[in-house]
């Protein structure tokens, strides 16, 4: 009797335990976005909410395993002979309705990205293929590109040049496959909503509501590829009326992106985080100042005016460069803070002036993320107790409305972030206007700060919080953050 007694416990202690196996699997996960997605095209996507739904539901030739490593995806070989690369296709691998992916869906998509109608916004990553830039450009027709689906299963990609982010940018949005058949009966739709996104990757887009908002992505049952999800679903969700980083103290979500300066409220609750310094704040002045003016008050800004005020997650800038990029950034260039210098300098500039006083109407525009007007009333306190410079500040609640200040000198002053929406730096600085090719680092650098129109003021992380009840959460820089198949839910 004991011996059954015994018996019967191990069963169940041993059926309790496949229970508990099966129970990551079966987990959830909820998920904060900073934005709701207006778009889930892969070809046309920017945002980070847009495309971190994206980096889930679709699968390139090639991916990154959680190792980091780039693994093939649809393709189960490739190959590269010279500049030309030819992929071979799973046989497989098929869409979410079950209809098998081929070739042709890849030199579709790839083409689509190019075409200039598309106006896709990262179509310049694909500028490694021959052909590709003059397309854009409108200089040549699509035939002219050299991507190539040879049969159903095989498709050949030829490049320009040598460049080491190919594979890289094989598994980012704008190269996720599009079948022409379904984007042609979408009729403008194509990546709207839920009936019309047709996808191949570990998960499955199974709803999608606008308001109130949410999406809920299944793992997909039709997936044959190596990495499969290890949980059973991600719900994502952008609640109007709670913050991010409530939601997840208060346990209502298990992922999100939260403000840097919001660290230390995770610390105190517990909770996981991945951060990386992607992010740089400028400070930039137009050409109505003289260039002896610029430079007077960009003498008088730097870490000893405004570093007691920083929040966690931001540090002094010492380059155009977050850490991202990996540069060994060096500082050649910036300017150095010397109040001696600046108020002889201010002395010379102000002359330019009626009465040789600092113009009353000057506004100093600046992007109000709820932590930096601190930085900025130090920034002008400093000005005015050292030169008599009274400058108003005036906060603005996008700072895409500031960026253009970059190129076309909108505003007189405007303190905002620039952010690197992946590893590439020709993409990071095209958005100061410069055409990054064959140039070292500093030296873009010297040239961009010379003439005192820019001065690179703070970094600032982006930082993703979770549960502890989540493990190997993997986040890369930009094309969404976070791959959810990797993560392994344990459920109390």
């Amino acid at each position: 009797m004991i011996k059954k007694i015994i018996a019967l416990f191990l069963c169940v202690l041993l059926c309790t335990s496949f229970i508990g196996c099966d129970s990551t699997k079966n987990a959830y996960i909820y998920f904060e976005l900073p934005k709701t997605p207006s778009t889930l095209d892969p070809q046309i996507a920017s945002e980070d909410s847009e495309l971190l739904i994206i980096k889930n539901i679709f699968e390139g030739l090639v991916r990154y395993n959680d190792e980091g490593k780039i693994v093939c995806g649809v393709a189960e070989s490739f190959e590269k002979t010279g500049l030309e690369y030819t992929f071979k296709l799973r046989n497989n691998a098929v869409w979410s309705d079950g209809e098998k992916i081929t070739a042709f869906d890849f030199e579709y998509a790839i083409k689509r990205a190019i075409n200039p109608e598309t106006k896709a916004p990262f179509a310049s990553r694909l500028f490694c293929i021959k052909g590709a830039k003059a397309v854009n450009g409108g200089q040549a027709g699509l035939n002219s590109v050299a991507c190539k689906a040879v049969d159903k299963n095989t498709l050949k990609i030829t490049l320009e040049t040598e460049n080491e982010n190919f594979l890289d940018t094989l598994t980012t949005s704008v190269a996720m496959p599009c079948r022409e058949n379904f984007f042609i009966e979408s009729a403008g739709k194509y990546g709207l909503f839920a009936d019309k996104i047709l996808s191949n990757g570990s998960y499955k887009l199974s709803r999608w509501r606008k308001d109130p908002f949410g999406i809920r992505l299944y793992k997909n049952e039709e997936y044959n590829g190596e990495i499969e999800a290890n949980n059973a679903a991600v719900f994502l969700t952008c609640d109007k009326e709670e913050t991010p980083i409530d939601r997840l103290v208060d346990n209502n979500v298990d992922m999100a992106f939260i403000d840097s300066a919001l660290i230390q409220k995770l610390d105190n609750a517990g909770l996981n985080y991945s951060e990386i310094e992607n992010i740089c704040w400028v400070l930039t002045f137009g050409d109505e100042f003289p260039q002896s003016m610029r430079k007077s008050l960009s003498l008088l800004v730097g870490g000893e005016v405004f570093s007691n005020n920083l929040p966690k997650g931001y540090s002094v800038a010492n380059s155009i460069y977050p850490k991202i990029f990996d540069t060994n950034s060096t500082s050649v260039g910036m300017t150095v803070y010397n109040p001696k210098t600046a108020k002889e300098l201010y002395k010379s500039a102000i002359s330019y002036y009626e009465d040789s006083k600092f113009p009353s109407d000057i506004i100093l525009y600046y992007y109000d993320d709820g932590y930096i007007k601190n930085i900025v009333t130090d920034i002008v306190g400093h000005w005015q107790s050292n030169l008599s410079a009274f400058v108003n500040i005036e906060s603005v609640s996008d700072s895409e409305l500031l960026e253009s200040q970059l190129i076309n000198q909108d505003y007189p002053m405007a303190i905002f972030p620039i952010k690197a929406e992946s590893g590439r730096l020709a993409e990071y600085l095209k958005k100061y206007g410069i055409d990054y090719s064959n140039q070292s680092v500093s030296s873009v650098q010297q040239e961009l700060l010379k003439s005192n129109n820019i001065m690179p003021i703070m970094f600032q992380n982006t930082v993703l919080g979770y549960s502890k009840a989540l493990s190997n959460v993997k986040t890369v820089n930009g094309d969404g953050y976070v791959d959810f198949a990797f993560i392994i839910k344990e459920e109390s």
